[in-house]
């Protein structure tokens, strides 16, 4: 089963949902259900009609009024600059047969467009509400009437008014709706009722344009004889999004040839199946797909399960199950990092419940990512139709075996009618996103962000195989830390050591924690304790010492010159960290961290104390340590206060 197939049984397990208003995750309006044959255009002025057909008012549409669902055909929907009209509501240059009267720049189409009006009005599926808009323009008067309404204006010329001349603050409503007022987009109202909202209109057009509809064949979803299409809907990532995903105008290169004789060898798709398809693709992205500029990222369930959010970090998928008052009871600042580790973790583990009680085995989870090459081309670059046990099975994976602390994300919370972020420590996964910025830097390029993203998108929900040269780009950032803002490096930092424990149970089946190894004597190991020890020792010196500026240790600024020759930079950090022993000999403070140093100095043999240069797993020894002394100095700390109280 295909991805047509599946988005035209989502439309029509979801029936009832066609032209209601849809809204996303976040509450903002998203593409609604469309009903057959119809499309959604933003209308400037909206016309009102008597039942007789008789001129009453007209009014510019505000903002918020302007999408409408308008009855459209097969090549109407596709139109790009052919004078192909809509069958119902359309601009000036196709409904108002007074158009060139006033200097339409563009050729008229009005006749053409009263054939097509006459044609549904006078089949068996006519409405009274269609005669009524027939009979008025008809007339060829709707310029003329806009014109005594004030809505249009013209110049001293007599033509209509493209520009407004006049005073700033008296600038009418249609040149803030529309910029070129040859432009308008008009739609009725008949006896006070919208047209465009009329489930009636709707069902008449629909019945009307099927039957009309004279070539036929077998459709390759439903697999039986049927009306079909070869002109196939736009507008799939969002409005104004001209890309196709399915489209055959290209009958002179080798779009098909060679292999097919004509377009209807190479893929015949019903028309009632295309139009319900898209639709419903269309109202799935807008619902719930992830938009990384020309890249959308689609996951959804056969039955319209919850889906988890697969290209979030552990925190989104924490949060996606939770209201933001938990959440805030959870990262309140005056709550301990170490409860707050706690507090997270069981938020984490209820979420995955959470899902996995709504996604079983029988659950059919699809995942989908759409990118454009050009703009008039659409393509899916990546497909998969997986069971929702499994999905879980592997996103629960990535985010268990991908884990390390964070230190790096905020969320906004509001206290006291104020919004403030605060920062968050969490243990969980990074985002393909963060990772992406990671390997390569808050300024990558965004086409190198989005292929990135594509290809870790398996990793999470097919549980393949992370790049390891994502991850050895991760690390050698993160080993060049100096040259980074020590947000970022912190953040590079954190992300590296992620991928390389996920990577090393991949590939080595070897799992690291983030508690110090201590049975672990790998040198890439033991370098990276000992590197941390030095930068240990100067910061605590420094501290001690009460030092304003804080600049950045011999151990960090030395850090791409250990990892390439660790035996004699280690040698020259021994050297220059002799003063800030001394220092804190002389004020009676700790030298633990630099005993420490000498103590895995000597753990690593002889034959291993080399210049050979560390692999990625020195910075896991690094980062193990680091954590393992900011938990020693919280303990110290909590003691003190109880001892102080």
């Amino acid at each position: 089963m295909g991805w047509l197939e599946q988005c035209y049984q989502i439309y029509e397990k979801n029936r009832s949902e066609v032209g209601k208003l849809s809204f996303n995750h976040r509450g903002w309006e998203a593409p609604m259900l469309l009903p057959v044959s119809h499309t959604t255009q933003k209308a400037n002025v909206e016309v009102n009609l008597s039942g007789d057909g008789e001129f009453l008012s007209a009014r510019v549409l505000r903002p918020d009024e302007m999408t409408t669902v308008i009855p459209c055909t097969e090549k109407s929907s596709a139109r790009t600059s052919g004078p192909v009209p809509h069958p119902l509501a359309d601009k000036l240059q196709y409904i108002a047969g007074d158009y060139p009267q006033y200097g339409g720049p563009k050729e008229s189409c009005w006749a053409e467009y009263l054939a097509q009006l006459r044609a549904w009005c006078d089949s068996p599926f006519g409405l009274e509400s269609l005669h009524a808009v027939f009979t008025y323009l008809e007339k060829g008067c709707l310029i003329a009437d806009l014109l005594e309404q004030r809505i249009l204006y013209t110049g001293e010329d007599g033509r209509l008014l493209q520009k407004w001349i006049g005073p700033k603050e008296e600038t009418p409503d249609i040149f803030q709706s529309v910029k070129d007022p040859f432009e308008t987009f008009v739609r009725f109202r008949v006896n006070g009722k919208s047209l465009s909202s009329d489930p009636s209109v709707w069902e008449s057009y629909t019945s009307y344009y099927l039957s009309t509809l004279q070539e036929t064949g077998v459709c390759y979803v439903q697999g039986r004889e049927m009306p079909i299409s070869f002109l196939s809907p736009y507008k799939i990532r969002n409005a104004g999004d001209r890309a196709k995903l399915i489209s055959s105008n290209d009958n002179i290169n080798f779009t098909y040839r060679g292999r097919f004789e004509n377009v209807e060898e190479a893929l015949s798709i019903g028309y009632e199946t295309t139009q319900k398809a898209h639709s419903a693709l269309r109202w799935l992205i807008g619902r719930q797909g992830i938009q990384n500029g020309d890249q959308t990222i689609l996951v959804w369930g056969s039955e319209n399960e919850p889906i988890p959010p697969v290209t979030g970090d552990s925190c989104d998928l924490a949060c996606s199950i939770s209201d933001e008052e938990e959440l805030g009871d959870i990262f309140a600042p005056e709550t301990p990092v170490a409860n707050t580790r706690e507090a997270f973790a069981r938020q984490f583990n209820k979420a995955i419940q959470g899902y996995r009680h709504k996604l079983s085995e029988y659950s059919q989870i699809l995942v989908m990512i759409l990118d454009s090459a050009t703009p008039g081309r659409l393509s899916i670059r990546y497909y998969r139709e997986l069971s929702g046990s499994h999905l879980m099975d592997c996103i629960e994976s990535w985010h268990r075996n991908f884990a390390w602390e964070m230190r790096y994300r905020s969320l906004q919370q509001e206290k006291n009618g104020k919004k403030t972020k605060v920062q968050v420590v969490f243990t969980g996964a990074p985002s393909p996103a963060d990772i992406a910025e990671a390997a390569y830097g808050t300024k990558i390029d965004a086409r190198l962000k989005q292929q990135t993203i594509e290809r870790l998108l398996p990793c999470i929900t097919e549980a393949r195989s992370f790049p390891r040269d994502l991850m050895l780009s991760a690390v050698r950032r993160a080993s060049n830390g100096i040259a980074l803002q020590p947000w970022e490096a912190n953040k590079v930092r954190n992300i590296a050591c992620a991928l390389v424990r996920g990577c090393y149970h991949q590939y080595k089946k070897e799992d690291f924690t983030m508690a110090i190894d201590e049975s672990c004597r790998d040198r890439n190991y033991l370098f990276g304790r000992i590197l941390a020890c030095a930068d240990q020792v100067e910061q605590y010196a420094s501290y001690t010492a009460n030092e304003s500026t804080r600049r950045p240790t011999n151990a960090l600024r030395y850090e791409t010159a250990f990892t390439q020759r660790p035996a004699k930079t280690t040698e020259l950090l021994r050297k220059q960290l002799l003063p800030y022993l001394e220092r804190l000999i002389k004020s009676n403070k700790s030298t633990y961290a630099g005993e420490l140093m000498l103590s895995l100095i000597d753990r690593i043999p002889p034959e291993d104390f080399t210049n050979a240069p560390l692999n990625e797993l020195y910075l896991l020894g690094y980062a193990s340590q680091r954590a393992e002394f900011y938990k020693k100095a919280e303990t110290t700390a909590a003691e003190s206060s109880v001892v102080t109280e």
